[in-house]
């Protein structure tokens, strides 16, 4: 008989965990060790027991999916891992050439399965849980750096991942960030606009720039958007001429 596969849950949206545990129930020859929301929790599920594969979230507060690899390769302890995110930017390439695997949200039961095949499969991911190293040095490479916007009495630097949206008010601009904050700078959003132009940032109107990593959602009808941010909705209006836009983006 084979033996199970024990797997463990890790990301800080229970809606997310709720959903792949679900996804899960009926797949043969697995168990489900745990979930957990932080690394910490993760970390507290690994004394007791051992599972052979973690569903990672990349982006989590405190510490991301990323240091708990560190801190799990720091105890001598290589589970399988398959990154599960919402991000399709410089992160993936990393993490593929990496040859750690990963899923994108949100999760279909197609490819959740897929790629849990190709773990059971892949006599060679114990090889690739060694990568870590060289996961972090393209990470490093690749990602982009903190740009500088001006104020009334200095400047701010800021992470283009930390910027959820921003808005036009004159020759002002507020950013909206993931932390809940919000920035003004003296720069204009046409400005901001040409500073993020190599990110994954689209112009939908004159009045609002977005990073199209946190879309979550377009409603024709009402014609307007929603970012979504860790449990955060921001609904931004959008020119009905402008969707098609939007659309052609992906």
């Amino acid at each position: 008989m084979e033996k199970k596969i024990n797997i463990l849950i890790v990301d800080d949206e229970e809606e997310s965990r709720d959903l792949l545990g679900f996804m899960l129930a009926d797949y043969p020859g697995i168990r489900i060790s745990g979930k957990a929301s932080n690394v910490n929790q993760a970390l507290k599920i690994f004394e007791e027991f051992t599972p052979d594969l973690i569903l990672l979230d990349i982006q989590m507060p405190e510490k991301d999916g990323f240091q708990l690899i560190t801190e799990l390769h720091d105890r001598g302890i290589y589970p399988g891992i398959i990154f599960v995110t919402a991000f399709e930017n410089y992160a993936l390439k990393a993490i593929r050439s990496s040859a750690f695997d990963y899923i994108l949200k949100p999760v279909g039961t197609k490819e959740l399965f897929s790629a849990i095949e190709r773990f059971k499969n892949d006599r060679n991911r114990q090889k690739a849980n060694h990568n870590l190293s060289e996961l972090i040095e393209a990470l490093q490479q690749s990602k982009p750096g903190k740009i500088r916007l001006n104020t009334r009495t200095g400047y701010f630097l800021i992470d283009p991942d930390d910027l959820v949206y921003c808005m036009a008010d004159g020759n002002y601009c507020h950013l909206f960030l993931t932390n809940g904050k919000t920035e003004i700078t003296t720069q204009n959003l046409g400005t901001v606009e040409k500073m993020l132009e190599k990110q994954n940032f689209l112009r939908i109107s004159r009045s609002y720039l977005l990073n199209m990593n946190y879309l979550s959602k377009v409603d024709r009808k009402t014609n307007t958007c929603e970012l979504e941010y860790d449990s955060k909705i921001f609904q931004i209006k959008i020119p009905p001429q402008k969707i098609k836009l939007l659309e052609d983006f992906f």
